[in-house]
Formats: C-alpha cells, structure tokens, sequence
C-alpha cells in the first residue's frame, strides 16, 4: 500500500472511531437529539473495511467503511461519505433477521410452532451485539400451563449472519446436551428451537455467578479448580462436531493479518509479524491429539453455582487439541493481567493461571507435555487477542503488549523474546 493510501485510510478510520464527532455526524443524519457517542465495537480490517459500533444516546449506530472500493451497493444505509454508511439498529445489513429477532409480534408469530407450546412475549431486549456477525437477545414472555395457568417463560435467542453456522450450533447442542446431563458437575443450556429464515438459536437459561466476577476474593481458587474440572469433562465427549479447527490455518491467517496491519502501522505490524513466525516455529511436536473443545474457552463462559458449573456460548465448537480450550482459557487471565498494569490497577490473577493450569492435569492425569502444549496455545491465543485488540482500537498499546507477552512464553529458557 502507497504512503498517501495509508495515511488517507488511517484518517478514514480514525474518524469513524472519533466519539464525539461522530456523535454530531450521526445525530444529525439520523434527526437524533442525543450527540454524545461513544464507541462500544469496532473491527478494522486494514485495506479491506472499518465497522464501528457507536452508542448514541438510547440508540445503536453501526458504521461501516469500505476501504477496499468493494462497497454495499443495494442502497441501504445512510451514506456519510462515499464508501461509508451509517445503519440503525436493528438495521444491519448481514443479519438480516434481527429486526425480527427484535420484534415482539413477529415472535410471537413464529417461535410458537418452533417452540411446540404458545408463547406471548412481554419483553425482548439486546444482551450482546456485534454488527454483521451475531446478536444475542432475551425474550421474556408467558406460556400456559396444562391447567391452563399462565408460567412465566425467559429464553435467549441468538441471531447469526450465517445459516450454516447457525445450523451446526442448534445440532451440536442437540447431541452435547444430553451426553452433559449424564455427568455430574458439568450443565449446558438446552436448545429448544432453530428458525433457520432468521437463522435464530434458542435456548433455555442456566443461572450461576460469572467466573470473571469471582477472580477477586477468597474464592477464586475454588471457582478455577471447579472450571477446571468442567472443562476437562466436556474433553471426554464424543466427537459431536465436525468443525475441524485447524491451528496451522489460523498461523497462516496470523501472518497474513500481521502483513496487513505492517501496511498502516508500521511497528505493531512488525511486532505481531514477528511473534506469529516465532510461534510457527516454536509449536511442539509432542503427540498433538484431537478432540471436541468448546472453541472460545475463557471465565466469562463459566457460570459457577450450588455445586456445578454451566457453560455456555458454544459458537467455536468443534475438533482440535484439546490444550487449545486451556491456552485461550490461561491467555485471557493473562490479558486481564496486561489491562491492569497499563492502567495502573493491582493484578486480580497473580497464581490463576497455575491454579487453572494443575487442576487441568489433575483432572485428566496429564504430564508435563501437556503443560508444554497448553503453554504454547496459550502464547498463540495472545497472538489472536493481540491482533484483535488492534482491530477494536488502532492507537492502544494493548495489542503490542500482548504480544510481547506471549514472546515470553515461548522463549527458550535463558533467551531474550
């Protein structure tokens, strides 16, 4: 990419992600009174598009610029400029069942025969967003009993972009669902219906206390042996996916992303590049196996409470090394550790990531090629949170210090990352 490119696509970008002007761009194209905005997602993608989530008052604006001459040409949106436009939500042209999704009358309409009881929905409000890929919603309503009583009814319903995706998640949970209900300990949320028009995945609740909330107290260690142990069990399930997850795929999409960034930011470009070669080059040989894994294993999954745990999103579900689920498991404990030092703040997970990490072994009976493993995804999953952490915000040093982080784990003993 050309100089003059670069900074014109980086002005490009920081200007979609600017809060405050915006806010008065948006307000005053959508004839909204609130101007104040702040920005709750964003993925930039060098050389290809920039899509910003802002928060507008009461109101949810997804702004998309295409940086690569490849944008939307069916009218919709408002055009801010050439090649970016502006969708209100629930507007969002990849999910193009959220509107539905959003309204009561629809769902009430249509989820009743999906469901195989009536349903009349009182409520239905955002639990989770991020614009063109997935969206979670709560749906509160009431059903009759078969005394004819009115029960009350929560369920959470999940929007995808993708029909296939959606499709593989609803049979997935048809399968793990009831294998889970034989082991002790370990809960998931039942699926109880699949819209595939929208394509919409509904599931029942499961309660507990979010293991995020418990990394600060007397009970952190407790609440990571018993997630520990819970992981280890959805290790011994049959191999209900076939979504392969293939890590080398992933080393390869690293390297290309790194190369893309090097094109608008020079030095973190260089710095993600370098520590995906050294992953490359660093992956163990020991005995790699493969199993189902959970896809996106981290405490925010974990609902601990009364004995068991309940884990839920399974989104990432499917076949590969089962160290990968305690890797991502330990680089987000790490990353909680790398917030806090840029912020100034006390470390909440010193000795978490050994605690996690023992009770995995203990639990399975691994040895010490298994901690080398986990150690090495963990690195990896850093290199994929770092890159990530570049495209939710460009100018933050967040990205370059996870990877340097991760460099370490996989040093040599003795060398300089």
């Amino acid at each position: 990419m050309a100089p003059v490119a670069r900074a014109g696509e980086r002005a490009r970008v920081d200007a979609v992600l600017h809060g405050s002007q915006m806010g008065r761009l948006l307000s005053e194209r959508f004839g909204l009174s609130a101007t104040n905005s702040h920005v709750l997602d964003a993925k930039y993608e060098p050389g290809v598009s920039c899509t910003v989530l802002h928060e507008l008052g009461p109101d949810l604006i997804t702004t998309v610029v295409s940086l690569d001459g490849d944008g939307p040409e069916d009218g919709r949106g408002v055009v801010l400029a050439p090649g970016t436009r502006a969708f209100r939500f629930p507007d969002d042209p990849a999910l193009t069942g959220l509107a539905h999704a959003m309204d009561s009358g629809w769902l009430e309409r249509h989820l009743p025969a999906a469901l195989g009881r009536e349903l009349h929905v009182r409520r239905v409000d955002l639990v989770r967003y991020r614009p063109g890929k997935r969206a979670t919603v709560r749906i509160d309503g009431w059903t009759l009993t078969a005394t004819g009583g009115r029960e009350r009814l929560q369920l959470f319903a999940k929007i995808y972009h993708r029909r296939a995706k959606a499709q593989a998640v609803f049979e997935e949970a048809g399968r793990l669902v009831p294998w889970a209900s034989g082991r002790q300990g370990l809960v998931l949320a039942p699926t109880v219906a699949f819209l595939d028009d929208v394509p919409m995945v509904v599931q029942e609740p499961v309660v507990g206390t979010p293991l995020g909330d418990l990394l600060r107290g007397p009970g952190r260690d407790p609440a990571l042996v018993a997630a520990a142990r819970a992981i280890a069990l959805l290790h011994e399930a049959p191999a209900f996916s076939q979504r392969h997850r293939s890590i080398d795929a992933e080393l390869a999409r690293f390297g290309r992303r790194a190369e893309a960034i090097a094109g608008v930011a020079p030095e973190v470009g260089h710095e993600l590049g370098s520590f995906a070669e050294a992953l490359a080059t660093a992956r163990p040989t020991v005995g790699e196996t493969s199993g189902l894994v959970h896809g996106d294993c981290k405490p925010s999954q974990f609902l601990l409470g009364r004995g068991r745990v309940a884990l839920v999103d399974f989104d990432h579900c499917g076949l590969a090394d089962p160290a990968s689920d305690v890797g991502t498991f330990l680089a987000t404990l790490r990353q909680r550790r790398v917030r806090a030092s840029l912020a100034g703040a006390a470390p909440e997970t010193d000795g978490a990531e050994r605690c996690f990490l023992d009770a995995y072994s203990v639990a399975t009976g691994g040895g010490a090629d298994s901690a080398v493993s986990a150690r090495w995804y963990q690195a990896a999953a850093l290199c994929r949170k770092a890159l990530r952490a570049f495209a939710r915000s460009p100018r933050s040093p967040i990205a370059v210090a996870l990877a340097r982080e991760g460099r370490h784990l996989i040093a040599p003993p003795g060398a300089t990352p």
